[in-house]
């Protein structure tokens, strides 16, 4: 079985490429699961090869460890970007804050006025409800 991993594991690493815009992901989750986490391909076709080799590697896996999560998986193109943070509330002169999200596509933001801000990821991993809602609670 370990032999089996390696070859997969192997074959997607040949597919790779640190400056690819596609990625394997959970699309309910937006995470990479194991084993592309980090990974990035350089084309549409090349990451959906990919997450055939990523759904044959988890059902090994699943053979040694019947619990491991069974989860759809997908390939997406990544996000050309991150989102920017405008705070608007000092060149507005007012008290309020207003902040507003954005990134390179028309459908990628969000305004708030006069409300908190919260993390909701740390180290690309999405917090817990428990977690915003203590930050929540802490800046209300």
């Amino acid at each position: 079985m370990s032999d089996r991993l390696e070859v997969l594991h192997q074959r997607i690493d040949d597919l790779t490429d640190p400056d690819g815009d596609f990625a394997v992901v959970c699309p309910l989750s937006g995470k990479r699961p194991v084993p592309v986490r980090g990974a990035s391909f350089p084309s549409a076709d090349v990451a959906e090869e990919a997450v055939e080799l990523v759904c044959e590697y988890r059902d090994v896996l699943r053979d040694v460890d019947p619990h491991l999560e069974s989860i759809p998986i997908v390939a997406t193109e990544t996000t050309p970007a991150p989102l920017a943070i405008d705070d608007a509330s000092e060149c507005l002169g007012r008290s309020s804050r207003t902040i507003t999200i954005s990134g390179e596509n028309d459908g990628e933001w969000l305004q708030m006025d006069d409300a908190p801000v919260v993390h909701v990821r740390r180290d690309g991993e999405l917090l817990d409800d428990s977690t915003v809602t203590l930050q929540l609670r802490t800046k209300l």
